[in-house]
């Protein structure tokens, strides 16, 4: 039975096709994707993430190509772990929304205006009232 399964070519096996197609992407430096600089496809397992990585690093060590290092380096710590990788795969298809103050509320006016008073009284009091005659009821004896 195993050699059956060896027996199918390689542009017929899924997942050597599979291989090939992760392994023909060349890592992009200048991007802000984390994939692009590892070189990989959206989706790649931990051990593909893990061996990009590390043959990034060899090919740029840190001694000889400090800046370069650093962003592979950070490509990679974006990936590493399962929670962080989740989180880096929502921002990458959603980004979040670019960062706006908050617009400001008005300063309220909490001076003291005669004015205000003076119409507060009219309106609710009898000092705007020209007419008495609601005051003034007959006499019931």
């Amino acid at each position: 039975m195993t050699t059956e399964l060896s027996a199918i070519p390689s542009d017929i096996d899924p997942a050597a096709q599979r291989q090939r197609q992760r392994s023909a992407l060349k890592p992009d430096l200048t991007s802000s994707d984390p994939y692009a600089v590892l070189g990989l496809q959206r989706g790649a397992t931990p051990h593909e993430i893990k061996r990009a990585y590390f043959t990034l690093v060899r090919e740029h060590t840190p001694e000889e190509h400090p800046d370069t290092f650093k962003i592979i380096r950070a490509a990679y710590e974006k990936l590493r772990t399962a929670e962080v990788k989740a989180t880096t795969d929502l921002f990458l298809f959603q980004p979040p929304t670019p960062w706006q103050p908050r617009k400001r509320l008005r300063k309220l006016d909490l001076d003291f205006h005669v004015e205000d008073i003076w119409r507060l009284l009219q309106n609710h009091g009898d000092l705007g009232q020209t007419n008495f005659k609601q005051d003034y009821r007959p006499i019931q004896l």
